[in-house]
């Protein structure tokens, strides 16, 4: 397991500058997920690290190496793809030999001397007499094995492994990994055969088979169904979490970015607006940014008209509670998660608004709502929620907002 390090790392195409300044510590070992919008250069950074972008300024570290001129092959890190990416024409036993194939092949290449080499040592007299005791050997071990009853191998499998020395030791490593994903049974099949969940496990089994220190998922699971992208996101973090690999995760999805990672960066514009573990991320947001782009919320604007209390553009007043304290008059945003507004308890901070609104889930009930000034509400119901599923359209209701759990910011920072 090595650590990842990007270090004022900038990324360009053309004249158009994507990241610049940036920098990023990824512990050994753990899942970070670059979390943004579509634009933000989450993918720059991740193909940056691949060696697909080359920086135009800054460093890449793999543990204390730099990497950042090194091509793709020397970097010793693997991929999964948006679209799979796998060969239509292989099996699925093919597909996920080929990289240890590829690195065979690699290796011979650079332990292979160049063919001059050998003229050379052809001319030294002592480079025959150390070939006599080999040739000898090799005479006997010829006639040993001549005269040995032996059945000639019959299967594919045997046929194989007679022929390519190193074919058992791959077809050990790729069947040890698609045990992992339950699809052992399926290796003589095509790509095609298989569904898109099944698909998307071969293309995890052929990163993690060549054993990469680095793991790069760029938004994976954006193929599949809803129902399907969490089963699937359950079991990749299982399966890595298992063989220790770093991990670094690329998606827009926040749902699956808090449900996967040990550590989320979320990006805006090519900046980190906020770094940390999936709980400090939800609960507590740095930026406004972050805090309306994780999770569902509400955002309310106003002015702050005393300690602890600001007055909507509607005149309504809400309260919050925080120690520092806010000049009057200043402009805050309120943002409000949609689960700490309360329709059954009160407090000291009610609320009205008309529902436009009402989607019966079953266990919770969520509704939409308009305030006097026009601001769309989020108001998710989880107690006695087929009571308020029999609401109507139009009707009012008063809400009551936990001041605890009211975030405040002001041009964009979160005071607290």
């Amino acid at each position: 397991m090595v650590s990842v390090k990007y270090q004022n790392i900038g990324c360009a195409y053309d004249d158009f500058i994507v990241v610049q300044g940036f920098d990023l510590e990824i512990p050994h070992g753990t899942i970070t997920t670059l979390l943004g919008p579509s634009g933000c250069g989450k993918t720059t950074v991740l193909r940056a690290l691949a060696g697909f972008v080359e920086p135009f300024e800054g460093n890449v570290f793999l543990g204390d190496k730099d990497i950042t001129v090194l091509p793709p092959q020397n970097r010793n890190t693997a991929m999964i793809f948006q679209n799979y990416a796998l060969w239509p024409h292989l099996t699925i036993f093919k597909n996920v030999e080929y990289g240890l194939k590829l690195r065979e092949s690699e290796e011979q290449a650079t332990l292979e001397a160049p063919w001059y080499s050998k003229i050379f040592w052809m001319t030294k007299p002592y480079y025959w007499i150390k070939k006599i005791p080999y040739k000898i050997g090799t005479f006997f071990a010829r006639f040993k094995k001549s005269t040995e009853s032996k059945e000639p191998p019959t299967t594919y499998v045997e046929k194989k492994a007679a022929i390519d020395k190193k074919y058992d030791y791959r077809r050990k490593k790729v069947f040890d990994v698609l045990k992992l994903v339950h699809l052992e049974d399926q290796a003589d099949k095509l790509p095609t055969q298989l569904s898109g969940g099944q698909q998307q496990r071969i293309a995890l089994c052929r990163a993690i088979v060549v054993e990469p220190d680095v793991l790069l998922c760029d938004e994976p699971l954006s193929n599949l169904d809803a129902k399907l992208r969490r089963e699937i996101r359950t079991e990749i973090r299982s399966i890595i979490k298992k063989i220790g690999m770093t991990t670094v995760y690329v998606t827009h999805d926040q749902e699956e970015a808090l449900a996967i990672s040990d550590r989320i960066a979320v990006l805006h514009e090519g900046i980190i607006q906020q770094y940390g573990t999936p709980t400090e991320v939800f609960s507590d947001p740095q930026t406004l940014f972050v805090a309306q782009f994780i999770g569902s919320s509400s955002t309310l604007t106003g002015k702050v008209v005393g300690k602890n209390e600001a007055i909507l553009e509607s005149g309504e007043t809400i309260k919050y509670i925080i120690k520092e304290d806010i000049p009057t008059g200043t402009s805050v945003s309120l943002v409000i998660r949609p689960e700490n507004i309360l329709l059954d308890s009160k407090t000291e901070c009610p609320i009205e608004y008309q529902i436009n609104t009402i989607e019966y889930l079953g266990t919770e009930v969520k509704m939409t709502g308009t305030l006097k000034d026009g601001t769309i509400m989020l108001v998710d119901v989880l107690e006695d929620a087929e009571k308020y599923a029999k609401m109507n359209v139009g009707d009012n209701v008063t809400g009551y907002l936990i001041p605890e759990e009211v975030f405040v910011f002001v041009d964009g920072k979160r005071v607290y």
